[in-house]
């Protein structure tokens, strides 16, 4: 059986995800640094306290767990603080990411599902943007998230590991048994 990591699963939308996959039986991983996220969010599955940038913890997780899929929502998102503040942001979505790739690829991670956003698209003419609409962030949390697509799309092109990028508006709801946000 496959084994599922998803970063940033203490957060809101990752335990959401973490959730759902927990109660379909499927054999999970959260690793969180819980500089956002809560503990008592992960319902399923084991639980690393640690950071997507620290290459031993990802490494070790990726190994000891035999992960074949990463779920990867773990990231700053506020983007007020991204134009106040963007060496963070580049730090944790994008460099973080980086050193998460380099671990998968290493490690032989075949699927990687992205948590991205309609940041990337910046302000399409008419104010709808589709797949096909370019991408001209305009503030560093968007950027962040592009340059991981960018990555993302490199990997894939070099080895056999697949991605998927999704590429949100708002994510809003709750926990219909009430148990997490």
């Amino acid at each position: 059986m496959t084994t599922i990591l998803v970063t940033g699963g203490a957060g809101y939308i990752g335990s959401h995800v973490a959730r759902q996959l927990g109660e379909r039986g499927e054999n999970l991983v959260t690793l969180d640094n819980l500089c956002t996220g809560f503990r008592g969010a992960v319902l399923h599955g084991a639980f690393v306290q640690g950071d997507t940038g620290d290459a031993a913890v990802v490494a070790k997780t990726l190994a000891d767990h035999r992960i074949d899929t990463v779920m990867h929502f773990a990231a700053h998102i506020q983007v007020p603080e991204s134009v106040a503040n963007p060496l963070k942001y580049y730090r944790n979505n994008t460099a973080n990411t980086r050193t998460l790739l380099e671990c998968c690829v290493a490690a032989g991670v075949k699927h990687f599902v992205f948590s991205s956003t309609a940041a990337v698209y910046g302000m399409p003419p008419g104010g709808v943007a589709d797949e096909t609409t370019p991408t001209v962030p305009i503030n560093p949390y968007g950027w962040s998230k592009l340059m991981t697509e960018q990555m993302l799309r490199d990997v894939a092109a070099a080895t056999p590991m697949r991605y998927v990028a999704l590429r949100y508006f708002n994510v809003a709801g709750a926990d219909p048994g009430g148990r997490i946000g």
